[in-house]
C-alpha cells in the first residue's frame, strides 16, 4: 500500500480549503480513506483530501468530443503473439501488477458511450462515517477477476499472462483492492486503487447506494448509457504541486443494485492540454462502458457480499486532548500540550486485531487556517519502513529545491519526499528546519512541515502542520523523542 499512502502524503491544502474541511468536523462525520480503518483514524483525512478537489478552480472547460469508436483487442479470442512477460509477482508494496499482452491481427470495434463531463462543484456532506466495527480485507487478484469475469473467474482459455479484461485499459497498472465490511460482516464498500507512473484511478462500489463521501458533488451532467444514468464531472489543475496539470474525471451511477464512483487522473507530462484531456476521458470511459453499458458482462460482487471472519475492533472519538493522553500505550509519543493558538481539537483511536492500533490528533485554528496533525501507529502487524540517510539531504531537504519538485528531486527519493521517514535518533531542530517551507497560492500563504519518525521499537509517528514555525514544531516533538 506504499504507493497509495504516498499519493495521499503528497496532497497539500490551501488555508481556505482547510477551513472548509475543518468546518465538517462540526457535523457527525468522518474518514484517510472513508475511515477505512487500515490507515486508522488517518482515514478521515484522506477522504477529506479527496473531497477538497471540489473547491479547486478548474482550467477552462474542454467540450466533450461526443460518441467515439475505438479499436481494441477482441475480448472473446485468444491473443496472438506477445512479448515475453515475467510471471505475475506482487511488487514490494503488495500491489497487483496487471498484465494485458498486446494482440496481433485480432481487433474489434466497440461503441464508446458519450459521457457529459462537466466542471465540478460541491457541497459539504457528512455521510462518510463508516459503520461501527467496520474493517478492511485486502483482495487478491482472483477476487478482482471474479468481479470482472463472473463467479468462475478468468476463463481458462485466455492467455495465461492476461489478468483482467482488455477493455478496462488497466494494462501496466499496479492495483490495490480492499473490501470494507461493517461490524456484522456485510459489505459496506469495495475500493480498487490503480497506479501507473503519475496516472491513478480509484473505484468505489457500495451496495444499494452511491459510495459515501465527505463533499457531495454538484453541477455534473447526466448521460443515458444503455438505460443507466451516469453523472460525470471533469476538471484540470495541478493537484499535488509538481508543476504538471492533472486531468481528473469522475463518474457516478447505480446499476444492478450497486452504486459506483469511478475517479481517474491522467497527468499531462508534455502531450498538451487537449490531448491529455482526451486521453483522460477515453481511459475513464472504458470502465464506465464495461460496468454500465454491457448488460451481459457487468460486475459481479456476490463472492464479496458477506464475510464471517470479523476481527476484534475498537473505535473512539475524542474532543478533549487530555482524554487522549490517558491512553498509556500512546501517551509517550504525544506532546503534553497542543500547539499554542489552536483552539479546536479532534482525536481518534482505531484498533483492529492484527491490522492497526492507531491514534490520530488534529488541532486547528479556523480563522487562520493553521493546523497540526499527529498520528501514532503502534506495530500491530509486521511492516517495513525505510528511513532516510541523514547524511543525504537531497532525499529530504526541501530547501534544496525551488518551485515544482517533480523535475528536481532525484527519482530514487521522489515517492517519499513529501513525507520522509527519519529515525528517532536522527531527529533535531535542523531536521525540522530542512522539512519546513513557505507556501503560497493565489494570494494565500502558509508554513508547511511534514515528516515521519520511526522509533526503535517499531512505533511510527507521522506529523504534518501548517502555520507553525520550525521551532514551534520541534518544541512539540522534542519531548517525545
Amino acid at each position: 500500500m506504499n504507493a497509495y499512502k504516498t499519493y495521499f502524503d503528497r496532497q497539500t491544502l490551501s488555508p481556505a480549503a482547510h477551513d472548509r474541511l475543518m468546518a465538517l468536523g462540526k457535523a457527525p462525520a468522518k474518514k484517510k480513506s472513508f475511515s477505512l480503518q487500515k490507515w486508522g483514524a488517518l482515514a478521515a483525512c484522506a477522504a477529506l483530501i479527496l473531497g477538497v478537489w471540489t473547491y479547486l478552480d478548474p482550467l477552462p472547460y474542454l467540450e466533450p468530443k461526443g460518441t467515439m469508436e475505438v479499436l481494441l483487442p477482441d475480448l472473446t479470442s485468444e491473443p496472438g503473439k506477445t512479448d515475453p512477460v515475467d510471471p505475475l509477482q506482487p511488487p514490494e508494496d503488495n500491489g497487483i501488477l496487471i498484465h494485458s499482452p498486446a494482440a496481433e491481427g485480432q481487433t474489434q470495434f466497440y461503441m464508446i458511450p458519450a459521457l457529459n463531463f462537466q466542471s465540478r462543484g460541491g457541497d459539504a456532506a457528512a455521510d462518510i462515517a463508516p459503520p461501527n466495527g467496520s474493517f478492511f480485507v485486502e483482495l487478491p487478484l482472483t477476487d478482482l477477476q471474479k468481479i470482472f469475469w463472473g463467479p468462475e473467474g478468468k476463463p481458462e482459455d485466455l492467455n495465461p499472462d492476461t489478468d483482467l479484461p482488455w477493455v478496462l485499459g488497466w494494462d501496466g497498472y499496479t492495483l490495490w483492492a480492499t473490501a470494507t465490511y461493517d461490524g456484522n460482516g456485510d459489505l459496506w464498500m469495495l475500493s480498487v486503487y490503480g497506479s501507473k507512473g503519475l496516472d491513478t484511478f480509484e473505484l468505489e462500489v457500495s451496495p444499494g447506494q452511491l459510495p459515501p463521501q465527505c463533499l457531495r458533488d454538484s453541477g455534473g451532467e447526466t448521460a443515458d448509457v444503455n438505460g443507466t444514468a451516469v453523472t460525470s464531472y471533469y476538471y484540470a489543475y495541478d493537484r499535488d504541486g509538481d508543476g504538471l496539470t492533472d486531468h481528473v474525471c469522475t463518474s457516478e451511477f447505480l446499476v444492478d443494485g450497486y452504486g459506483y464512483r469511478f475517479r481517474s487522473v491522467h497527468t499531462d507530462t508534455g502531450e498538451g492540454e487537449e490531448k491529455a484531456a482526451e486521453a483522460a476521458r477515453l481511459f475513464h470511459t472504458y470502465f464506465v462502458m464495461r460496468a454500465a453499458q454491457w448488460t451481459d458482462s457487468r460486475c459481479y460482487f456476490d463472492h464479496l457480499a458477506h464475510t464471517d471472519n470479523i476481527p476484534a475492533w475498537r473505535s473512539e472519538h475524542y474532543t478533549a486532548y487530555a482524554d487522549l493522553l490517558t491512553l498509556t500505550d500512546f501517551a509517550s509519543y504525544l506532546p503534553q500540550t497542543g500547539p499554542d493558538g489552536m483552539e479546536s481539537f479532534e482525536g481518534y483511536l482505531t484498533y483492529q486485531e492484527g491490522w492497526c492500533d492507531t491514534v490520530h490528533a488534529t488541532w486547528y485554528a479556523a480563522g487562520s487556517g493553521a493546523y497540526a496533525g499527529l498520528t501514532v501507529y503502534l506495530p500491530e502487524r509486521a511492516e517495513e519502513h525505510t528511513p532516510v540517510d541523514i547524511n543525504m539531504p537531497e532525499s529530504y531537504d526541501v530547501r534544496l529545491y525551488e518551485g515544482a519538485w517533480y523535475d528536481q528531486v532525484p527519482e530514487a527519493y521522489r515517492d517519499e519526499f513529501h513525507q520522509p521517514t527519519f529515525r528517532a535518533g536522527d531527529m533535531s531542530l535542523a531536521v525540522v528546519e530542512a522539512r519546513w517551507r513557505e507556501w503560497s497560492e493565489k494570494g494565500s500563504s502558509g508554513m508547511l512541515c511534514s515528516f515521519k519518525i520511526l522509533h526503535d521499537n517499531g512505533v511510527l509517528v507521522a506529523w504534518e502542520s501548517e502555520g507553525l514555525t520550525a521551532q514551534e514544531v520541534w518544541a512539540l516533538i522534542e519531548p517525545t523523542i
